[in-house]
């Protein structure tokens, strides 16, 4: 599995929220597996998108990054993907 992360500074956390609600349906069309957020600072937030495969994430993520900075006053700060290498989860 595949993981890409953004991190995003915007001007209103909950317009970021109800974007990130929005996109969902688009970004699991697109082949993700899970998409999760978290707030990192008052304006700031990064996002993970974890992906069956590097190639599915790479035909999606770009398209998928300007659609979410159209739709809400944000910029893309940073950056990073990988190979996923643990991933445990207890509820």
């Amino acid at each position: 599995m595949f993981m890409t992360n953004t991190d995003w500074e915007f001007t209103d956390a909950e317009a970021m929220t109800n974007v990130a609600h929005y996109m969902w349906p688009a970004i699991k069309k697109a082949g993700a597996i899970s998409f999760r957020a978290a707030q990192t600072g008052a304006n700031t937030a990064r996002t993970y998108i974890l992906w069956p495969d590097a190639e599915t994430a790479y035909e999606a993520i770009d398209e998928l990054r300007v659609t979410a900075k159209k739709m809400t006053d944000t910029k893309v700060t940073g950056m990073a993907e990988g190979f996923l290498m643990v991933d445990y989860i207890d509820r």
